[in-house]
């Protein structure tokens, strides 16, 4: 078998090397826009990824702050009604605690001053019975 271009001219044979050189520059270019496409349907993507993830970062912000509110306004009302009432517990816990201290010595104050007064009456008995 005989090439395709052996009689031909050099001409032609440039010529259809340029086309060949040509197709596969087209090739090329196919290529390169294709990943150039791809690569912007990426960054597309990854801003919208960002821009996601900036909106829910600002929405967990703004959540943030109004529980940080929430707390110091429950703080503040702890501080306000809550610790009184809990001082005036703890003062009504001393003052049971005093009392009970009271009673408690007047208590053997007591026990002890019967104690000497049975001692006291079972003399006075005995002497007015005369025994012993």
């Amino acid at each position: 078998m005989k090439p395709l271009f052996s009689e031909a001219d050099p001409a032609n044979e440039v010529l259809v090397r340029l086309g060949e050189v040509s197709a596969s520059v087209q090739h090329l270019l196919r290529d390169f826009g294709d990943e150039k496409i791809a690569a912007r349907d990426n960054r597309a993507a990854m801003h919208r990824r960002l821009d996601e993830q900036a909106r829910e970062l600002s929405e967990l912000k703004a959540e943030l702050t109004l529980s940080r509110r929430a707390v110091e306004d429950m703080a503040r009302t702890q501080s306000d009604t809550v610790l009184p009432a809990v001082g005036e517990w703890r003062d009504m816990k001393t003052t049971g605690l005093r009392i009970v201290g009271v009673l408690a010595i007047g208590g053997v104050s007591v026990g002890a001053t019967l104690a000497w007064f049975s001692d006291q009456a079972v003399s006075l008995l005995r002497h007015w019975l005369r025994i012993g």
